[in-house]
C-alpha cells in the first residue's frame, strides 16, 4: 500500500486537518457513549488522530504498515501500537470505542472480508461500545479516469504526487505516482492502492449480519460518511 511512501505520508496529506476530525470524532463518542475512556484506531496510519484524541482518551492503534507503527509509537509513546492485518488480529485488550478512518475499511476489499474485519472490531469491544466506520466511495460515486495531483514542498524536498483512478475486477484502483526532488537529484517512485467499492445498502445489511444495529451519518467527517455500529444486545452507553 504506502510501502513507497510512507516517509512521505505526513506531507502528502498535510492539507488534512486531523483535530478538526478528532474534535468531530469526540462528538460522535460523546453524544454516543459519554463514558467512553478508551480507544483503538485501526489502521491508524502515522498517528495523527491519536495524537489529538489522546487528550481525551487513552488510545492506541493498530495498522499493517511498519514504518506507520513506528512514526505512529514515536509521536504517541504513552499509546500503544502493533503492526497487525485489520481482517485477522488480536491484541488481548478490548475497548469502549474501535475506530476505522480514512476509508481504510475498503482495503479489505471484498464484503466477506469487511464482515471478518467488523468482527475483528467487536471482539475488541467492551460490553456498550462503539465501533466508528468512515467509507470509501459507492460503486455509483466512483470516478474512473479521474486525475488528480498534489504539490508540496518542505525544507529537503519538493514532492509531486499524480494520481489516475481505475477499475478492475469490481475494485477502485488508485495509481499513485511520486516524482521526489532534492539536491541529490529526482526519485520516480509507483504505488498501487486497490480498494473494495460498496453501496450504503450492502454495507448496512453486512453489518446487520453479525449483528449490529447500524446508524449512517452521509456526511461524516470529509463528506464520505461515517457508520456508527453497535452491537446489539449491548448496553447503552455502557450501562446494564
Amino acid at each position: 500500500m504506502f510501502d513507497k511512501s510512507a516517509q512521505l505520508y505526513d506531507v502528502i496529506y498535510s492539507f488534512k486537518d486531523y483535530e478538526q476530525e478528532a474534535e468531530q470524532i469526540r462528538d460522535y463518542m460523546h453524544s454516543r457513549h459519554p463514558e467512553a475512556k478508551t480507544v483503538l484506531d485501526v489502521a491508524c496510519g502515522t498517528g495523527r488522530h491519536v495524537e489529538y484524541l489522546n487528550r481525551d482518551y487513552n488510545v492506541d492503534g493498530i495498522d499493517l504498515n511498519k514504518e506507520f507503527v513506528a512514526l505512529a509509537q514515536q509521536r504517541n509513546p504513552d499509546s500503544s501500537f502493533w503492526c497487525e492485518d485489520m481482517t485477522r488480529f488480536d491484541v488481548g485488550r478490548k475497548y469502549d470505542v474501535v475506530m476505522c478512518l480514512f476509508s481504510s475499511i475498503a482495503y479489505a476489499k471484498t464484503l466477506d472480508a469487511v464482515v471478518r474485519t467488523v468482527q475483528q472490531f467487536s471482539n475488541h469491544l467492551e460490553d456498550g461500545g462503539l465501533i466508528l466506520i468512515e467509507p470509501w466511495f459507492t460503486p455509483k460515486a466512483w470516478q474512473p479516469g479521474f486525475v488528480s495531483m498534489i504539490q508540496h514542498k518542505t525544507e529537503e524536498y519538493q514532492i509531486c504526487r499524480m494520481t489516475h483512478a481505475d477499475t478492475e475486477n469490481e475494485l477502485s484502483i488508485l495509481n499513485f505516482e511520486y516524482l521526489i526532488g532534492s539536491k541529490t537529484g529526482i526519485e520516480h517512485r509507483k504505488e498501487r492502492h486497490e480498494l473494495g467499492l460498496f453501496g450504503q445498502k450492502e454495507l448496512t445489511q453486512a453489518f446487520e449480519s453479525i449483528g449490529m444495529k447500524v446508524e449512517y451519518d452521509p456526511v461524516g467527517l470529509i463528506g464520505r460518511g461515517m457508520y456508527v455500529l453497535r452491537p446489539i444486545g449491548g448496553s447503552e452507553n455502557g450501562v446494564l
